[in-house]
């Protein structure tokens, strides 16, 4: 029978993100960049829900990702699936690269150590390709999340097109036949195909930072008539207390520019994503948006705030917020109310930056 064995130190390895002394990427975080991510990596979600099992049989200090539970606990912790369904969602996990299935000889899981050469053997599921490729996946994630973005705008231009086109002839069964397809569950070059055979010259849209309502015109080819159409690219956010949209700028000694150096100490957990090292404003910013749709910010308000607060103190925000996310319900509301929305009036970054570093309460 050949099986795989693996090896590794009893004491703490050499990865930082596994030291004792370190906090582990929150669970609930990791399962949600993968659904965000599953597109892309071809997972279902009974998979990963799986996977959500088996993560939950990992302690949160450890040094060490292998999980010794057996299949009957997995079942039991999937709500009652079959041991034939945990085998072959495991496979499928191991198949993707997310894991390594290490089988003892009787294929049980366990660990065995030996205290003298201070070396461990761990028979189980191996989930380190899962945690080695979290920056990848969370910019797969990102991606996704940007095409979803792209493909429901053109899903509201197509309908705006083809309402256009009805206007025009009520009876126009191309317009009626695309509304029966808008239906369906449609890919970015389908909708590209859809509005390229519209019979609609052209559908215009407002410039993000227009903030004046503009009529746009469409010609149907039917016979030259002109058609009107309102149509606004972004969503408004309705504040009550009215946000101060206005860039604002650090005028005290005590708001002076945030250092990378400073954003790394001040916020280790957010530096733990990174696979590379954080050097540079560019470094600090990329990773930002790459824990945004992690934490559950949009793109559209984390664009609001970049506007507002200027690149590198909209990704510090990001960064601080990620070093306490646990005591927010909502992270995403939480983050357009102090940086867009009715919090914001007087929220500085550098202050929440330099709090986190003393270590104090980490309140906006």
């Amino acid at each position: 029978m050949a099986f795989t064995q693996a090896t590794a130190p009893t004491g703490l390895r050499t990865n930082e993100l596994l030291s004792a002394d370190n906090s582990l990427p929150e669970r609930h975080i990791v399962i949600a960049t993968l659904r965000n991510a599953a597109p892309r990596l071809g997972l279902s979600a009974s998979v990963i829900s799986t996977l959500d099992a088996m993560l939950s049989c990992l302690a949160p200090k450890r040094n060490h990702h292998t999980v010794f539970a057996s299949n009957s606990t997995l079942m039991f912790r999937r709500n009652g699936i079959s041991d034939r369904t945990i085998r072959r969602h495991a496979a499928t996990l191991q198949e993707t690269g997310l894991l390594v299935r290490r089988d003892s000889p009787n294929r049980k899981r366990f660990t065995k150590h030996n205290r003298i050469e201070g070396k461990a053997l761990r028979f189980g599921f191996d989930l380190s390709p899962l945690f080695d490729r979290l920056h990848e996946i969370a910019a797969l994630a990102a991606e996704v999340l940007r095409e979803r973005e792209q493909i429901d705008y053109l899903r509201a231009k197509i309908r705006a097109a083809a309402n256009a086109s009805l206007v025009d002839n009520p009876n126009d069964d191309r317009a009626l036949n695309v509304f029966r397809i808008l239906r369906r569950k449609l890919s970015l070059q389908d909708c590209e195909q859809i509005l390229a055979n519209l019979p609609v010259t052209e559908v215009e849209a407002e410039a993000p930072d227009d903030q004046t309502p503009s009529l746009t015109t469409t010609m149907t080819d039917s016979d030259g008539q002109f058609v009107r159409h309102h149509h606004k690219s972004n969503k408004e956010h309705i504040d009550k207390e009215g946000p101060n949209i206005k860039k604002e700028t650090p005028s005290t000694n005590d708001e002076a520019p945030i250092t990378i150096p400073e954003l790394l100490a001040a916020c280790p957990e957010a530096a733990q994503f990174s696979l590379r090292r954080i050097e540079t404003t560019h470094d600090a910013v990329a990773h930002a948006r790459t824990l945004a749709p992690m934490m559950g910010i949009t793109s559209q308000n984390y664009e609001a705030a970049h506007e507002r607060l200027g690149p590198l103190r909209a990704a510090a925000t990001v960064w601080a917020i990620m070093q306490f996310h646990d005591k927010i319900k909502a992270v995403g509301a939480y983050f357009r109310s102090i940086t867009t929305g009715s919090k914001s009036d007087g929220f500085s970054p550098e202050k929440l930056v330099r709090r986190l570093a003393k270590g104090q309460p980490c309140a906006a």
